[in-house]
C-alpha cells in the first residue's frame, strides 16, 4: 500500500480536553500519541495494526495513549477525536477496555448519538460550536452506554440501512419491504422515532456520502453520482439548499490543512513517528 503524503483532512479543532478532526485518504506511518484516541467511520470502515500486529477491519476503535499503531482510511472517512487521557471522560471510556489491551472495540451506532443532520453540518460547514457539540454528544454517548432499547427495532434496522449502504440502492419502498411495513407506516414510524422524516434523513446521508467520496479524492461529478444525486448540478444544488455552500468551495475550504484553538488552555497534543 502507497503512503499517501497529502490525506485530505478538515481543521483540526482543539479544545481543552479534547480535538476532533475528519479524516481520510491516507495510510498513516507507525505512529502514537500522547492522547487516548476514537477513531469513528462515518462510512464503511478502516483498517488497523498495532506495532508488529496484523492489519484488521474496524468501524469503531478507542487506543490507549502512547500505543504505537497504523490507520489505513481504506476509501471511507472517519472522526477522529483526540481525549486527555485523564480527563473524567477519558477515565470512564477506559473502565470498558478489556483487561491488559491497548485497543477497545465498541459496539455502538453514532447515528442513534446523534440528530438527523449533525454530522452532515460538522462535515459540510463545520464550525467550533457545531463541531463541539457533536463530540460531546458522542462522548456523552460512550460514557452513558445508552441502550436504545425503546427505539423501534424496525427503525433501527432502517437508519442502519441508509446509514452504510449504498446511497443509490435506498428507496422508501425497498425499506418498507426490508422492515415488512407498509411505506406510509413506515414513514409515521420512523418520523415519530427520529423527529425528522425519513425522505429528510436519505437525503442528509446522500450529501454525507458524496461529501465522503470528495474527502476520499473523487470528483465532484464521481461524488455526485456515487451519493445518488441525478448529476453533479443537482448535487451542487441540494449542497447550497441545506448547507449553503458548494461542492467545489467544501473542497477548497479543506485544501490547507488548519488548526482552530477554541479554548484559550488548549489540548496538550504531541504526536511521535516510528522512523
Amino acid at each position: 500500500m502507497k503512503h499517501r503524503m497529502s490525506p485530505f483532512t478538515s481543521s483540526y479543532y482543539i479544545w481543552n480536553e479534547s480535538s476532533a478532526v475528519f479524516y481520510s485518504s491516507s495510510l498513516t506511518p507507525l505512529h502514537s500519541h500522547n492522547t487516548m484516541q476514537l477513531v469513528l467511520d462515518i462510512q464503511n470502515n478502516f483498517r488497523f495494526r498495532l506495532e508488529n500486529g496484523h492489519w484488521n477491519n474496524y468501524k469503531n476503535l478507542i487506543i490507549r495513549e502512547n500505543v504505537l499503531h497504523q490507520i489505513d482510511t481504506n476509501k471511507s472517512v472517519q472522526l477522529i477525536i483526540y481525549l486527555n487521557p485523564e480527563s473524567p471522560v477519558s477515565k470512564a471510556i477506559k473502565l470498558s477496555f478489556p483487561p491488559g489491551k491497548d485497543i477497545y472495540e465498541p459496539d455502538l451506532n453514532i447515528y442513534h448519538m446523534i440528530n438527523s443532520g449533525e454530522l452532515e453540518k460538522a462535515i459540510v460547514h463545520p464550525e467550533p460550536i457545531s463541531m463541539k457539540k457533536l463530540v460531546n454528544n458522542l462522548l456523552s454517548g460512550l460514557c452513558q452506554k445508552k441502550e436504545f432499547e425503546n427505539l423501534d427495532k424496525r427503525v433501527s434496522m432502517v437508519e442502519r440501512i441508509i446509514s452504510n449502504q449504498d446511497p443509490r440502492l435506498i428507496s422508501i419502498k425497498m425499506l418498507a419491504e426490508k422492515a415488512c411495513l407498509s411505506e406510509s407506516r413506515l414513514r409515521a414510524l420512523f418520523k415519530k422515532a427520529t423527529g425528522t422524516t425519513i425522505h429528510q434523513y436519505i437525503l442528509n446521508n446522500k450529501i454525507r456520502f458524496a461529501a465522503n467520496q470528495l474527502m476520499a479524492g473523487n470528483s465532484i461529478s464521481d461524488a455526485a453520482f456515487e451519493g445518488g444525486f441525478v448529476d453533479s448540478s443537482h448535487f451542487h444544488k441540494m449542497m447550497v439548499k441545506m448547507f449553503g455552500i458548494t461542492p467545489s468551495d467544501f473542497l477548497q475550504n479543506n485544501k490547507q490543512k488548519k488548526y482552530l484553538i477554541c479554548d484559550s488552555n488548549r489540548l496538550n497534543f504531541k504526536t511521535k513517528v516510528r522512523d
